[in-house]
């Protein structure tokens, strides 16, 4: 997948600065856009996707549009998957949410790129995950390892697995914590991109993040 971040450069300030009593607070909202590329040759075309900004609309309808007829969104319920199709210019179930932190799965019949629009999460940021199977993603739209992004090996036990989606070879890269470390290596996700996460307890991926 190829993804875009384009944030603003001088950072937009809705509600710019706000004082307190002997002492400073400046509260600093950015907002900006990611252009994300989805891959689709057919009707066996899988990607794993994330939305990396925060909108007053975190659903499939507010989030994304112009998808090629019949491209289909599955989204993980915990126990299986609820779907979503768009054609004609609309989803069959617009109402579908995917917040900053939550994760998808397209299907596309053709290649297209989604423009998320809206504002970068800051501060002290929760994300929480379940025993078993869930699908997340960074809450912010930063690229990196797992640790860069603020979920360590240390929040999990031996054994405990997330599968990333190769989009080239349409099949999981599968990394499992050994003796407190991801093996084969450590896995990194891009802006944008989401994956399965299968620890053995719940658990709650959480950071500070600020725009400097």
């Amino acid at each position: 997948m190829r993804t875009k971040a384009l944030l603003c450069a001088a950072a937009i300030a809705a509600g710019a600065v706000t004082a307190m009593a002997q002492s400073n607070v400046y509260s600093l909202n950015v907002v900006g856009y990611v252009n994300t590329s989805v891959v689709g040759s057919g009707a066996g075309t899988f990607q794993m996707i994330a939305n990396p900004l925060n909108t007053t609309n975190n659903t499939l309808g507010g989030l994304i549009s112009g998808a090629p007829d019949f491209t289909t969104l599955f989204k993980f319920n915990g126990t299986g998957f609820d779907i979503a199709t768009y054609a004609f210019g609309n989803w069959d179930h617009p109402e579908f949410s995917l917040k900053p932190g939550e994760g998808a799965i397209v299907q596309s019949t053709a290649p297209w790129t989604n423009t998320f629009v809206g504002e970068v999460m800051q501060g002290p940021l929760v994300n929480p995950y379940p025993a078993g199977f869930s699908i997340r993603a960074s809450q912010v739209p930063q690229a990196g390892t797992l640790t860069a992004l603020g979920l360590a090996p240390s929040q999990f036990s031996d054994f405990d697995t997330v599968y990333k989606f190769n989009t080239a070879s349409q099949q999981y890269d599968i990394y499992t914590i050994a003796f407190g470390t991801w093996q084969p290596s450590e896995p990194a996700l891009a802006v944008g991109e989401s994956m399965w996460l299968q620890p053995a307890q719940a658990g709650s991926w959480n950071r500070t993040f600020t725009v400097q």
